[in-house]
């Protein structure tokens, strides 16, 4: 994880309005906020995994389909789910990182066409 963090922007923006998560915030400012708010919500789960299923180049963007899988820290319940994630770089640092439902959402959110989420990511 400190890999992740460190490619963080100081001013970095974790924007999950389009998304909303139990427990945190809708908006996280700076790199500080968002390490403190990502490690809490990782926190709550065990044997967590987070793979990439789809991937687009949006020019300083990049739109990432996700499938996160967990288990409840104390419950012990499984949770599996999809959703996308839109990177958005500037000086090789992440400066703004947006969570949406699905991918056409987060196509739509960087110029992109729900005709593109149909298409699949270039191959």
């Amino acid at each position: 994880m400190d890999v992740f963090w460190a490619s963080l922007d100081e001013y970095v923006v974790w924007d999950l309005r389009e998304r909303p998560m139990l427990d945190l915030d809708s908006v996280y400012v700076g790199r500080d906020a968002v390490v403190r708010a990502s490690r809490h919500y990782w926190g709550t789960f065990r044997d967590y995994r987070l793979d990439e299923e789809e991937l687009w180049d949006a020019g300083s963007s990049v739109v990432v389909v996700t499938r996160e899988r967990a288990r409840g820290k104390g419950s012990g319940a499984p949770f599996d789910q999809r959703f996308a994630q839109v990177w958005t770089f500037s000086r090789g640092l992440v400066v703004r990182w947006e969570i949406f439902n699905d991918a056409a959402r987060a196509l739509e959110a960087v110029g992109l066409s729900a005709q593109d989420a149909e298409a699949g990511p270039p191959r």
